[in-house]
Protein backbone atom coordinates (compact mmCIF):
# COMPACT_ATOMS: atom_id res chain seq x y z
CA UNK A 1 0.00 0.00 0.00
CA UNK A 2 0.86 3.36 -0.95
CA UNK A 3 0.15 7.57 0.55
CA UNK A 4 0.27 9.08 -3.04
CA UNK A 5 0.57 13.05 -1.76
CA UNK A 6 -0.28 15.41 -4.26
CA UNK A 7 1.39 19.10 -3.46
CA UNK A 8 -0.90 21.14 -5.43
CA UNK A 9 0.28 25.13 -6.65
CA UNK A 10 -3.58 25.81 -7.80
CA UNK A 11 -5.65 26.29 -4.80
CA UNK A 12 -7.87 28.13 -7.12
CA UNK A 13 -9.08 24.49 -9.44
CA UNK A 14 -9.36 21.35 -7.17
CA UNK A 15 -12.24 20.13 -8.85
CA UNK A 16 -9.85 19.77 -12.12
CA UNK A 17 -7.08 18.11 -9.84
CA UNK A 18 -9.93 15.40 -8.46
CA UNK A 19 -11.35 14.95 -12.10
CA UNK A 20 -7.97 14.50 -13.27
CA UNK A 21 -7.14 11.65 -10.80
CA UNK A 22 -10.20 10.02 -11.02
CA UNK A 23 -10.00 9.68 -14.94
CA UNK A 24 -6.09 8.28 -14.60
CA UNK A 25 -7.11 5.97 -11.68
CA UNK A 26 -6.47 7.51 -8.69
CA UNK A 27 -8.84 7.31 -5.89
CA UNK A 28 -10.10 10.66 -4.44
CA UNK A 29 -7.85 12.32 -1.99
CA UNK A 30 -8.59 14.16 0.78
CA UNK A 31 -7.94 17.84 0.14
CA UNK A 32 -5.73 19.81 2.66
CA UNK A 33 -5.00 23.47 2.81
CA UNK A 34 -1.92 24.23 3.54
CA UNK A 35 0.44 27.65 3.87
CA UNK A 36 4.29 27.35 2.96
CA UNK A 37 6.66 28.07 5.68
CA UNK A 38 7.38 31.26 4.16
CA UNK A 39 4.21 32.44 3.97
CA UNK A 40 3.87 31.79 7.89
CA UNK A 41 7.08 33.56 8.30
CA UNK A 42 5.77 36.55 6.63
CA UNK A 43 2.60 37.09 8.08
CA UNK A 44 4.48 36.12 12.12
CA UNK A 45 7.72 37.79 11.75
CA UNK A 46 7.79 41.49 13.04
CA UNK A 47 8.31 44.01 10.63
CA UNK A 48 11.41 45.72 12.10
CA UNK A 49 13.17 42.33 12.54
CA UNK A 50 14.18 43.06 8.77
CA UNK A 51 13.29 39.24 8.15
CA UNK A 52 10.15 39.84 6.49
CA UNK A 53 11.01 40.78 2.82
CA UNK A 54 13.27 37.12 2.99
CA UNK A 55 9.84 35.80 2.44
CA UNK A 56 7.84 38.20 0.21
CA UNK A 57 6.19 36.47 -2.46
CA UNK A 58 5.59 33.42 -0.87
CA UNK A 59 2.74 31.96 -1.69
CA UNK A 60 -0.17 31.79 0.52
CA UNK A 61 -2.37 28.58 0.12
CA UNK A 62 -1.41 25.60 -1.44
CA UNK A 63 -3.64 22.57 -1.03
CA UNK A 64 -2.44 19.02 -0.30
CA UNK A 65 -4.02 15.82 -1.73
CA UNK A 66 -3.86 12.73 0.00
CA UNK A 67 -5.20 9.12 -1.19
CA UNK A 68 -4.15 5.28 -0.97
CA UNK A 69 -3.39 3.22 -3.69
CA UNK A 70 -3.36 -0.21 -2.85
CA UNK A 71 -1.00 -1.19 -6.04
CA UNK A 72 2.65 -2.98 -6.86
CA UNK A 73 5.45 -0.19 -6.46
CA UNK A 74 5.64 -0.85 -10.53
CA UNK A 75 2.09 -0.25 -10.77
CA UNK A 76 1.99 3.18 -8.61
CA UNK A 77 5.42 4.11 -10.49
CA UNK A 78 3.59 4.05 -13.85
CA UNK A 79 0.06 5.64 -13.09
CA UNK A 80 2.27 8.58 -11.02
CA UNK A 81 4.54 9.14 -13.76
CA UNK A 82 1.46 9.32 -16.39
CA UNK A 83 -0.36 11.60 -13.86
CA UNK A 84 2.49 13.71 -13.57
CA UNK A 85 2.91 14.49 -16.98
CA UNK A 86 -0.52 15.95 -17.37
CA UNK A 87 0.39 17.45 -14.40
CA UNK A 88 3.04 19.28 -15.81
CA UNK A 89 1.24 19.81 -18.89
CA UNK A 90 -0.62 22.74 -17.12
CA UNK A 91 0.14 26.05 -17.67
CA UNK A 92 1.07 26.83 -15.09
CA UNK A 93 2.02 23.46 -13.72
CA UNK A 94 0.12 22.14 -11.41
CA UNK A 95 1.83 20.70 -8.89
CA UNK A 96 3.95 17.66 -7.99
CA UNK A 97 3.06 14.22 -6.58
CA UNK A 98 4.89 11.66 -4.59
CA UNK A 99 4.17 8.14 -3.06
CA UNK A 100 5.85 6.70 0.23
CA UNK A 101 4.78 2.98 1.28
CA UNK A 102 2.63 2.37 4.24
CA UNK A 103 2.52 -0.17 6.68
CA UNK A 104 -1.34 -0.59 7.65
CA UNK A 105 -3.03 -3.45 9.14
CA UNK A 106 -4.91 -5.77 6.92
CA UNK A 107 -8.39 -5.41 5.64
CA UNK A 108 -11.06 -7.03 3.38
CA UNK A 109 -11.36 -5.36 -0.30
CA UNK A 110 -14.85 -4.46 -1.07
Amino acid sequence: MFLVIALLNRVDEPEKAIARFRELGLPDPVLLRARSAAAALSAEVPVFAGLRSLALGADEDRLVGLSLLDLLQADVERLLARIQLEMDADDPPMGQLLALPVIAPGRSRR
